[in-house]
């Protein structure tokens, strides 16, 4: 006898609430011999046992054990998918910025590495491994990262070399004014001329390689004349502190050293200049920091 949804219910009573859908995010199977592991997202209302071979995008894992334990989907990925994107956010950001693509030609292309090395201080960032099929970006698989450091650092495409001793850097703020005084005025006049904001800067710094924590000072003119090298190529830089500032800049004039007592005690110093926003994929692009453009503001 049925008294409706609510009277006398107890925990074992008919309901016809539906069940709440919850994320799985891992299970353990022990103390078994799997000869076949498969798991969907489509409900199995009749189960005959012979669990279907053909992958669809509600297939979660598929494994065989033929051999190895992958469960994956990449033999059925590597014909369908065209590349894969590498994309970041920082905590608190909507838009993600595409930073690294990769075409998919066979399964060991899914094998990405990819070193970020225009990510600042202090920052929570979100990195994601994105699919494209048929032109159309699928669900991200993302993780976060926090990323700091203790020092500064300067970086290219290519290296990234760090600034530990002796470092100072005098920034400034540049912005294009005048000022006019006028004979029949008490007060000058101030102009501001166009929409020119960019920071500048001296740096000084002494660049000694370390090798197994210990500072290789033998060998320091030829790491001095590999950062000269470095810094006079004419290619942008990324330019970072401990604290979280961030430049895109050129180094600009020459680069004298100073002896500081010691002739293998030698400290560089620079003039740079801004020359993009490093956060920016446009200006990452075409600095060359960066190989593609498809999220350019």
């Amino acid at each position: 006898m049925f008294l409706g949804v609510s009277f006398a219910g107890t925990d074992t009573a008919v309901s016809n609430t539906a069940a709440k859908e919850a994320s799985v995010s891992s299970f353990v199977i022990s103390h078994s011999v799997l000869g076949e592991l498969y798991a969907t997202k489509d409900i199995l209302v009749k189960f005959d046992w012979k669990i279907p071979e053909t992958w669809t995008f509600n297939t979660y894992l598929h494994g065989v054990f033929q051999g190895n334990t992958l469960a994956g989907n990449v033999s059925y990925s590597e014909s369908v998918v065209d590349k894969v994107k590498i994309k970041k956010r920082y905590q608190g950001d909507f838009a993600w910025k595409t930073i690294y693509e990769k075409e998919i030609r066979d399964n060991e292309d899914f094998s990405i590495e990819f070193y970020d090395y225009y990510a600042p201080s202090n920052r929570d960032i979100e990195y994601a491994y994105v699919a494209v099929i048929s032109n159309a970006d699928v669900d991200p698989i993302s993780a976060f990262v926090h990323s700091e450091f203790d020092h500064y650092f300067i970086c290219d495409k290519k290296a990234s070399y760090p600034m530990m001793l002796d470092v100072e850097n005098t920034v400034t703020f540049n912005r294009e004014s005048k000022t006019v005084v006028s004979p029949g005025r008490k007060y000058p006049y101030v102009i501001h001329n166009g929409i020119a904001n960019y920071y500048s800067g001296t740096m000084t710094a002494t660049f000694i390689e370390s090798k197994n924590c210990e500072l290789d000072i033998e060998n320091g003119w030829k790491y001095r004349n590999q950062i000269d090298t470095f810094l006079a190529n004419g290619e942008a830089k990324i330019l970072k502190s401990m604290e979280g500032d961030m430049w895109m800049i050129h180094v600009v004039g020459n680069l004298p050293r100073t002896n500081r007592g010691h002739y293998q005690y030698v400290s560089h110093q620079i003039e740079w200049v801004e020359c993009g926003d490093p956060n920016k994929v446009g200006d990452l692009y075409d600095h060359g920091f960066i190989d593609t453009d498809v999220d350019r503001e």
